[in-house]
């Protein structure tokens, strides 16, 4: 049975800092990579360049780090905007607070898969090809969504480590083994 070659697409964090309230309108001006507009969104989006990754800043001292391909590439980018928060002037007493929201990682499977047949056969999935090319595929545990295509490969959304990533995979493979 071959592996699943996985890839991470994109990560989704939430980061709290407790205690901190950021003042939008000062920070967009010491943050280079910053837009902020009030009226058309009440957050500063900003973008890291290395390692690669963008944020949603809001003032109440929450964050959203969307893009990144690692864990660690989005834990050094959470750090290295922390030191230039501090360098702003916000006075952050410890580390902030982080939790996954999301994994979004691409699978392929090395092999073509009956769509059709894999419909029939699972009532955890959705498939209208006149709607969308792939089938939908709901696991259970791990609680994500696995989108599969003719082609073999697939996408993984809704995981909240790599591991729950790898077991998806691993059990798409199981159950569909010829």
């Amino acid at each position: 049975m071959p592996n699943v070659k996985i890839q991470v697409q994109n990560i989704v964090l939430s980061v709290t800092y407790e205690d901190v309230e950021f003042n939008l309108e000062k920070l967009s001006k010491s943050l280079d990579n910053a837009r902020y507009d009030p009226e058309v969104f009440p957050g500063i989006a900003y973008k890291s360049e290395d390692p690669p990754a963008s944020f949603l800043i809001f003032a109440s001292g929450k964050m959203n780090c969307v893009g990144a391909k690692s864990m660690q590439d989005a834990k050094l980018a959470i750090k290295k905007l922390t030191n230039k928060l501090r360098k702003a002037g916000v006075r952050i007493k410890s580390d902030p607070k982080v939790q996954v929201q999301n994994i979004v990682a691409s699978f392929d499977f090395g092999r073509e898969f009956d769509l059709e047949k894999i419909a029939r056969t699972f009532e955890n999935t959705e498939y209208e090809p006149e709607v969308f090319p792939g089938l939908v595929f709901r696991v259970d545990d791990p609680k994500v969504v696995v989108l599969l295509f003719v082609s073999g490969k697939g996408v993984c959304a809704g995981a909240k480590s790599m591991a729950d990533i790898k077991r998806a995979g691993d059990l798409i493979t199981k159950l569909l083994r010829d």
